[in-house]
């Protein structure tokens, strides 16, 4: 008899992909199983095996309004105490696998003489790949593929790819990147894309920069495939040809140029040519893109009078005339810096050695009390002094420091040495500046009719080192 109230799990078929919200099918058979006999496994049930009766076992399996009995299997009594796992399972020949939605189930008659039917379990079987017709190229913004192009675009290519109609969640899009599209090999494969839910056309690829410079330039052909989640494979699209021309060009850095010396790596300049700044030039020669900053370095960083401007797109810089003292008589390394977006350090130049001359016509000291070279005794009252001051020189900042000091010989022919003043801070620029006095007192310390030296001495360098000044040498008189 035949039992209507009880219905049979559905049979299990384990070649199936797992089912998610996040694709469109239910039940698919991977396109690859389907090359093969399909493995159906019926789930155990209560056997209870009376003698002189038989268990049947029929599968069934329904395409459209066609159903088919794939095997019916009987088991007596008397042969089978128990029914072993193999022969549960069962086998859809690949004649049936088809595209298209199928059912499979089961009917069973136990040793009471019930039957049963199973569960239908439906079976979708997709053989078709997302394009079978002639697959349109990738879509780029340019033909040629240079260095520029890839640093102005984050170091990537990026391409389209053209809409296509069947597009679901969980096709693969697969890209390739060779010189013969006629001759893919597995290391042309540059990278797949799986298509989730919800992404809309036209979809992209990227093409890192980095593969793109390690394939080299030339002619090159970037292509793809689609694969759906059955597995079935689009052949590759129609190739899109670019040129390839982006290794990096050696970064030529040569040394700047100053522009009042004459010389390319090293030169040596003449203060009173840079009485309102100098000027550094960058040389035609040197490498720099569109967009790239550079950045100048007037003497060794952290030094007393080092410069460094401020990053431009510029090719001439100017350095102010107040970073010019400090190197009297000294050598400096000027360079530039090139900034790069996206390198975190600049590329460096080359050395420019700039030698900076010592420079002459320094003002003599004066002092009030001198005239006619005769500094009188007789014209300073009892505890009053002698005064000084300074005229301009060229180059005066209130960065320099001034020291003076009256030297001579008392009445035995000793030296004398009367400190005015010491490492005094030049208070600005000015047309003259006060620069201390001597007292009466100690000018009568000296020997009258000897001749006197006011000794000045300016560092320009913050104390590192001292430039002399002429001397003021006035005869002592009573």
């Amino acid at each position: 008899m035949t039992n209507t109230e009880q219905v049979l799990p559905p049979p299990v078929v384990a070649a199936l992909l797992p089912d998610s919200a996040d694709w469109d099918e239910t039940n698919l058979l991977p396109a690859g199983a389907a090359v093969r006999d399909l493995p159906v496994e019926i789930p155990e049930w209560e056997y209870i095996p009376i003698p002189s009766t038989k268990t049947l076992l029929t599968l069934y399996w329904r395409t459209g309004i066609s159903t088919h009995v794939i095997e019916e299997r009987e088991f007596k009594s008397e042969d089978y105490p128990v029914i072993p796992p193999d022969s549960r399972v069962f086998e859809v020949p690949t004649l049936y696998l088809v595209q298209g939605i199928h059912d499979v189930w089961y009917q069973l008659t136990t040793t009471n003489g019930e039957t049963s039917e199973s569960e239908k379990k439906a079976i979708t079987i997709d053989l078709t790949p997302p394009l079978t017709a002639v697959i349109e190229r990738l879509k780029f913004d340019t033909t040629t593929v240079t260095e520029q192009y890839l640093t102005d675009h984050g170091q990537q290519l990026v391409a389209e790819v053209p809409v296509y109609q069947d597009c679901k969640p969980g096709d693969v899009i697969t890209w390739y990147w060779n010189t013969n599209p006629l001759n893919v090999q597995p290391g042309d494969e540059v990278d797949s894309r799986l298509l989730l839910r919800g992404e809309t056309q036209p979809l992209s690829v990227e093409y890192p920069g980095s593969m793109i410079i390690a394939s080299g330039d030339g002619e090159r052909y970037a292509f793809y495939t689609l694969r759906d989640r059955a597995g079935n494979v689009s052949a590759f699209s129609q190739p899109a040809l670019l040129q390839v021309s982006a290794q990096p060009v050696p970064r030529v850095l040569p040394a700047p140029r100053i522009t009042e010396t004459s010389g390319s790596s090293s030169s040596t300049l003449n203060p009173y040519d840079a009485l309102k700044g100098a000027h550094v030039e960058i040389p035609d020669a040197a490498v720099i893109y569109p967009g790239e900053t550079v950045r100048v370095q007037w003497g060794e960083p952290g030094t007393v009078g080092a410069y460094r401007t401020e990053p431009a797109e510029s090719a001439v810089f100017t350095i102010p005339s107040t970073h010019i003292a400090q190197h009297f008589d000294k050598s400096i390394p000027v360079y530039y810096e090139v900034f790069e977006s996206g390198v975190e350090l600049p590329h460096v130049s080359r050395v420019h050695t700039l030698s900076v001359s010592k420079i002459e016509g320094f003002p003599v000291v004066q002092c009030d009390k001198v005239t006619g070279g005769q500094l009188s005794l007789g014209g300073i009252a009892t505890g009053g002094k002698a005064s000084f001051t300074l005229a301009r020189w060229s180059f005066m900042g209130p960065d320099q420091f001034v020291s003076i000091e009256v030297r001579g010989t008392d009445n035995a022919g000793a030296l004398v040495v009367v400190p005015v003043v010491t490492e005094y801070p030049v208070p600005g620029e000015a047309t003259t500046i006060a620069v201390g006095h001597i007292f009466k007192a100690d000018l009568q310390r000296f020997k009258i009719g000897g001749l006197l030296e006011v000794r000045v001495r300016v560092s320009f360098d913050a104390k590192l080192t001292w430039q002399r000044f002429p001397s003021l040498t006035p005869t002592l008189y009573p």
